[in-house]
């Protein structure tokens, strides 16, 4: 295991991390354009640059039969997906002091990752379930039009942080911090143990265990198990292994620690610092000339 030298002084002195919610950041327009591959799709969903074209039937549903989606940028492309529904929708994720937190959460962590992303260079997609429906067709077009983003370009991170529920099932025996990545598809090593080692120190911190990179699924081929292949995580990884759902902690580690979930926001800050400066350092390494990169080599980071 590499050790990592603890970057937070970086990200006081840029100003990156954001005490108090924040509208989606302005970019320069950047053209987003559904590839014509001279097929037919039978489903059309999203709107604006978040629309999507795709074939479903339920048969294979880790896999994404997708238009390609071409982003005309010369800057990486960083993938900050919002999944959780409302309460009493589909999956409003953890169950905490008598309310469930999964898209409080999500949102907090897309956007304090958006702001951080942007400033770093990234051009930056967050797209939610709200953009598609609540519901299972809803996700159809959400994971379609992530999948369509890794098919259509070289150099895509997605990454989702989230809050685990505290209650362990077979399938996820251990709930606490954790880095889902795909089980069907050949994954990115290199890019999982880059991030894990960014957020080493987070965890030394704050006194939570991590367990790494693991794959969330196998044990179930019925769609919408929760012991099943996470389809999010695969259709995208099909066409680019770097695509992960990151648990935080355990979403009841977070109030226990510091009170409610909105202040998980300024008590993870560290995290997401480390999570973008990771995705970073990622896209240096495939030749994006980010300000970042001069102070990243000029760094002993392992």
């Amino acid at each position: 295991m590499h050790a990592v030298v603890l970057f937070l002084t970086f990200f006081s002195v840029l100003s990156l991390a954001g005490c108090s919610p924040a509208p989606e950041p302005k970019q320069t327009e950047t053209v987003l354009m559904i590839v014509a591959d001279g097929r037919d799709y039978a489903f059309e969903r999203g709107e604006g640059q978040y629309r999507v074209r795709f074939n479903y039937t339920g048969d294979n549903w880790t896999h994404a039969d997708v238009a390609a989606i071409q982003v005309q940028t010369t800057q990486p492309i960083a993938i900050l997906p919002q999944q959780y529904t409302s309460p009493g929708k589909m999956m409003p994720g953890a169950f905490v002091n008598g309310a469930n937190i999964g898209r409080l959460w999500n949102e907090i962590t897309q956007q304090e990752m958006a702001q951080r992303l942007q400033a770093l260079g990234f051009f930056v997609l967050t797209p939610s379930i709200q953009m598609y429906s609540e519901d299972l067709d809803g996700y159809q077009g959400f994971e379609h039009f992530i999948a369509a983003i890794h098919k259509g370009n070289d150099h895509v991170q997605t990454v989702l942080l989230t809050a685990d529920a505290h209650d362990p099932n077979a399938q996820n025996p251990l709930p606490g911090a954790q880095m889902l990545v795909t089980g069907t598809n050949p994954r990115n090593k290199a890019w999982e143990q880059l991030i894990q080692d960014y957020i080493a120190p987070f965890y030394q911190q704050v006194g939570l265990g991590n367990q790494g990179a693991r794959v969330r699924g196998g044990l179930s081929d019925v769609e919408g198990s929760s012991a099943a292949w996470h389809p999010l995580i695969e259709r995208a990884a099909e066409y680019g292994a770097t695509v992960s759902i990151m648990e935080v902690s355990r979403a009841i580690d977070i109030v226990e620690q510091v009170g409610s979930m909105e202040a998980g926001r300024d008590w993870a800050a560290p995290l997401f610092d480390a999570v973008a400066l990771a995705m970073a350092d990622y896209a240096c390494k495939q030749g994006f000339d980010l300000p970042i990169c001069k102070e990243l080599s000029d760094v002993a980071t392992y």
